[in-house]
C-alpha cells in the first residue's frame, strides 16, 4: 500500500487527468489539436448568460394616478431598472463582459463602418437585386419618392444605395431592436424585454465559482424585484443548469455522507460488538483502491475521472470479503488463522470469477474501457488479500461469542428451502424476467438522465422566443490554414445553408456575415460595373448625374470583430498559430443526413452535435456493458463448474440470471428503459451475488453464513440503496438495478445446494 501510494502520488503530477464525457468516445484520425479548437468553442457557447427585464401591464394604475404620465415614464423606469442591475453584474469579478446598451455614437460608428466597407457585407441576394435590369427604375423611385430621405452626397458617393440596403439587410433576421440606447425585444402579446447579455471569464466554468455567480444574480434579481414588485427577470445560461446539478449533487451527498457511515458503522458494531470489523472494511477498500491507483498511473499516461468513478461501485463487492470473515470469527474457537484458511478457497473462487470477467474487459480496443477493468481487477485483487494477509493479525479475539437474530434466520432458512415455497418464488422470478426480457428497450439519450426545474426550463424558453431562436441547435465548424480560406469556405456554406432552408431541411442559420478578400475585390469591380450602367440607364431619363467611383476597402476579419458589429459574431471566430475557425450555428435541423452531407463537401468542415456525441458514447459503451454482462454469466458458470459440478453451476448461473431478469422487471416498472448506468449495476450486481451464492453453498453452518450474508446486503443498501432517492435518473437506474437484484440474490442464494466438496 506504502509502495502503491507513494507511485500515485509522483505518477498524478505527470499524467493527464481527463474529465469531460467527450473524451470517452472512440479516437478518430482528428489530432488533438482538431478536438482542442472543439473545445473552445463550446466552452464560449457555456460562458453565455441572457437576462432578459421586462415590466407589467399593472403600472397602468400608477398612468391613470398621473394624467400627464405616458408609456414613455414606464420604458425610462425599465431602462433604469436595467442599468442599475447592470452596474451590479459589472462587480462581480467573473464577468469579462456585458452588452446592454448602444449608444447614439455607437450606432453612428456601426453605420458608418458598413458604409466604409460596403462589399464585406454584401450578400447573393443584394447583388441579385443590383444586377436586375429595372434596378435604375427603384433607384429612379427612390429619389422622387418625398419619404425617402436621399441627399445629394448620398447619391455622388453611393448611387447604387448599397448602403441604405445593408442597413436593412444586416437587421432584416433580427428580434432584437435599439430604444432609447438599449436592446430591446418584444414577446408575442407586444410586452417590451430588454436584453442584457453577458460573457464570464474562464474562472466562471469551475463549480464554485458558478455557483458563487448564481447566488450573486438570484440575490440580485430578489433585491430588484423586492423594490419593483412588477419588474419580471429572466434568465438563461449553461452556468445556470451546471449550478443546479451541482448543487442538487451535493445536497445529496451531504445526506448520504452523514446518513450511510453513521448506518454502516451502527450494524457492522451491533452485530459484532466492536470497531475493529468497521475499521477492517475501511482499510481492505483503501488497500484496493490505493494499490488499484497505483498500478494504473504506473501503465497509462492519461487517467479518466469519469471510468474511475464508475469503477469505484466495485468497493460493494469488496466490502462483502471483511464482513464475511468477521462474521466467521464470531463465537468459533478456532484461530483467526484456521478461519482464513476455511475462507481462502471460496473467497479465492469468487474473486477469481470477477477476475475472469474483467480479464475479457481488459482486452478491449477501447483504452478507456481496458483501462476501467485493470483498476477493478486490482481493487478485488489487493483487498481480498488485505482480507487474507492482514486481518486475521486484528481478528484473534471478537467479543461477541453469539450472533443476533440466529432463531430468527434459523426459521428464514427452514421456511424458504420448503419445496413449495422455493419453487412458487422461482416460478413467479421467471414470469417476471421473461416479461422484463421480451419488453427490454434500451435509451442512450444524455438529456434524459437528469431532469432540470421547469422554472429554469421556462424561462429558457421565454428567453429563446424573445429572441427567435431554437434550443435544439447544432453546429459545423470550419477550419482552414489562413483566414482568406477560411471565409471562402464560409462563403460558400452560407449559399448550400440558404439552398438546404429553402428545401427545409433546417429553420435557420446563423453564420459571419463578413465576405472574403477575393469577394470583396471582386465585388467591389461588380459595383463599379452597375454603378457606370445605372448612371447611364439614369442620363436616358433626363438625369445627369455626376456619381463617383466605388473605392473599396478591403475589411480584415480583426477589424471586423474588433467593431461593434463583429463584436456579435466575436464567440463564432477562433484564431492561433496554427489555423483560424468558424463556427455556424444550425437551429432546428430536420434532415441531419443532407446537413452532414454539405459539411463533408467542402473541405474543413466538420458537422459538429455533442448530444448525438454523448448519446453515441453512451450507446457505444452500454453495448460494451452487455457484452460484460454475457461474459461475466460465463465466467461465472465456467469456475463454478469447475467448482462444483456442471449441474449446480447451471443451478448458480440460473439465479444469476434470475436476479438479473427482476432487476430489469423493477427498472420498467418504474418507467426506466435499460442504460449504460443501469447495466453498471447489472455487473455490480452479478460480482455481489456469485459471492452470495459461493458462500451459502460452502457453508458448514448455515445460519452464520445467512446472517453474515444478510450483513453484507445490509451495508450495500446503506451505501448504495439509498441513491435511490437521488433526484439524478442516471444515479437512480444504477441503485433500482442494484438493490433489487442483490435482494433477489439474498432469497436465491438459501436455495443454493450444498457443496459436498471440502
Amino acid at each position: 500500500m506504502v509502495v502503491a501510494a507513494c507511485i500515485s502520488v509522483y505518477r498524478l503530477s505527470h499524467i493527464i487527468i481527463e474529465s469531460s464525457v467527450l473524451s470517452l468516445l472512440p479516437q478518430s484520425g482528428e489530432d488533438s489539436y482538431s478536438k482542442a479548437v472543439e473545445k473552445e468553442f463550446i466552452k464560449r457557447l457555456n460562458s453565455q448568460v441572457i437576462f432578459a427585464i421586462s415590466r407589467s401591464e399593472s403600472d397602468s394604475h400608477n398612468k391613470a394616478l398621473n394624467k400627464n404620465s405616458d408609456e414613455t415614464a414606464t420604458d425610462k423606469s425599465i431602462y433604469e431598472i436595467t442599468d442599475r442591475f447592470a452596474d451590479e453584474l459589472r462587480k462581480s469579478p467573473y464577468i469579462e463582459n456585458i452588452k446592454s446598451k448602444i449608444s447614439d455614437k455607437e450606432q453612428f460608428e456601426s453605420a458608418a463602418f458598413v458604409y466604409k466597407y460596403k462589399t464585406a457585407f454584401i450578400d447573393e441576394k443584394l447583388k441579385k437585386e443590383i444586377a436586375s435590369d429595372n434596378y435604375s427604375q427603384k433607384i429612379l423611385a427612390k429619389l422622387y419618392s418625398g419619404f425617402s430621405g436621399v441627399s445629394s452626397a448620398e447619391i455622388k458617393n453611393d448611387l447604387l444605395m448599397v448602403g441604405r440596403s445593408l442597413a436593412t439587410t444586416l437587421s432584416a433576421n433580427s428580434s432584437i431592436r435599439v430604444e432609447n440606447g438599449h436592446l430591446v425585444a418584444s414577446d408575442d402579446k407586444g410586452t417590451k424585454w430588454v436584453l442584457v447579455f453577458v460573457t464570464l471569464n474562464d474562472d466562471s466554468l469551475s463549480t464554485s465559482v458558478a455557483a458563487d455567480f448564481t447566488q450573486t444574480t438570484d440575490s440580485l434579481i430578489s433585491k430588484i424585484q423586492k423594490n419593483y414588485p412588477t419588474v419580471s427577470i429572466l434568465k438563461k445560461g449553461a452556468v445556470c443548469y451546471s449550478d443546479y446539478a451541482a448543487s442538487t449533487s451535493q445536497r445529496e451527498i451531504t445526506l448520504l455522507g452523514l446518513i450511510t457511515p453513521v448506518g454502516i458503522f451502527t450494524l457492522i458494531f451491533f452485530v459484532h460488538r466492536s470497531i475493529i470489523p468497521v475499521v477492517l472494511t475501511i482499510g481492505s477498500v483503501l488497500c484496493g483502491i490505493i494499490c488499484a491507483l497505483g498500478i494504473t498511473t504506473l501503465i497509462y499516461d492519461e487517467i479518466n475521472l469519469i471510468i474511475i468513478g464508475m469503477c469505484l461501485s466495485v468497493i460493494g463487492i469488496v466490502c462483502d470479503y471483511t464482513i464475511y470473515f468477521t462474521t466467521l470469527r464470531i463465537g468459533q474457537r478456532e484461530s483467526s488463522f484456521e478461519t482464513i484458511r476455511r475462507l481462502v478457497k471460496p473467497l479465492s473462487f469468487a474473486v477469481i470469477t470477477d477476475l475472469c470477467a474483467y480479464l475479457f474487459i481488459l482486452l478491449s480496443p477501447v483504452r478507456a474501457v481496458s483501462q476501467m477493468a485493470l483498476f477493478c481487477m486490482c481493487t478485488i485483487t489487493f483487498a481480498c488479500l488485505f482480507v487474507i494477509v492482514i486481518e486475521p493479525y486484528f481478528l484473534k479475539n471478537l467479543k461477541r461469542e453469539r450472533l443476533p437474530f440466529e432463531v430468527f434466520f434459523k426459521g428464514y432458512l427452514d421456511f424458504i428451502r420448503q419445496r413449495k415455497i422455493s419453487y412458487s418464488i422461482i416460478a413467479v422470478l421467471c414470469i417476471c424476467s421473461v416479461f422484463a426480457f421480451i419488453n427490454l428497450k434500451h435509451n442512450d439519450d444524455p438529456m434524459s438522465f437528469q431532469r432540470m426545474p421547469d422554472n429554469l426550463k421556462s424561462q429558457e424558453l421565454k428567453i429563446n422566443s424573445l429572441l427567435k431562436t431554437s434550443e435544439n441547435l447544432k453546429y459545423i465548424l470550419i477550419t482552414a490554414e489562413d483566414d482568406n480560406t477560411l471565409f471562402d469556405r464560409n462563403e460558400k456554406l452560407k449559399e448550400k445553408l440558404s439552398l438546404a432552408q429553402r428545401e427545409g431541411k433546417l429553420k435557420n442559420y446563423l453564420a459571419v456575415k463578413m465576405n472574403s478578400e477575393n469577394t470583396q475585390k471582386d465585388d467591389c469591380v461588380f459595383l463599379n460595373e452597375r454603378k457606370n450602367r445605372v448612371q447611364k440607364e439614369l442620363k436616358e431619363h433626363g438625369l445627369k448625374l455626376e456619381a463617383s467611383d466605388y473605392h473599396c476597402e478591403i475589411l480584415k476579419p480583426q477589424d471586423f470583430f474588433s467593431s461593434s458589429i463583429g463584436d456579435l459574431y466575436s464567440n463564432l471566430y477562433y484564431k492561433n498559430d496554427r489555423t483560424s475557425s468558424l463556427m455556424v450555428v444550425l437551429e432546428d435541423v430536420t434532415d441531419i443526413e443532407g446537413i452532414k452531407n454539405i459539411a463533408s463537401s467542402i473541405e474543413g468542415l466538420r458537422y459538429l452535435d455533442h448530444r448525438e456525441n454523448l448519446t453515441e458514447v453512451f450507446k457505444m459503451y452500454r453495448e460494451i456493458f452487455m457484452k460484460v454482462i454475457f461474459i461475466f454469466m460465463g465466467c461465472i458458470l465456467l469456475v463454478s463448474a469447475f467448482r462444483v459440478g456442471l449441474k449446480k453451476a447451471i443451478v448458480g448461473t440460473f439465479f444469476s440470471l434470475l436476479s438479473i431478469g427482476m432487476a430489469l422487471f423493477v427498472l420498467q416498472l418504474c418507467g426506466y428503459k435499460l442504460n449504460l448506468f443501469s447495466e453498471l449495476g447489472l455487473i455490480v450486481l452479478l460480482g455481489i451475488g456469485i459471492n452470495y451464492n459461493i458462500f451459502m453453498s460452502s457453508s458448514k453452518i448455515d445460519v452464520t453464513s445467512i446472517i453474515a450474508i444478510f450483513t453484507a446486503l445490509t451495508t450495500t443498501l446503506m451505501t448504495i440503496g439509498i441513491l435511490i432517492f437521488s433526484s439524478v435518473d442516471a444515479i437512480k437506474c444504477f441503485a433500482i438495478c442494484l438493490v433489487t437484484g442483490i435482494i433477489c440474490a439474498f432469497i436465491l442464494s438459501a436455495m443454493m445446494p450444498k457443496t459436498e466438496k471440502s
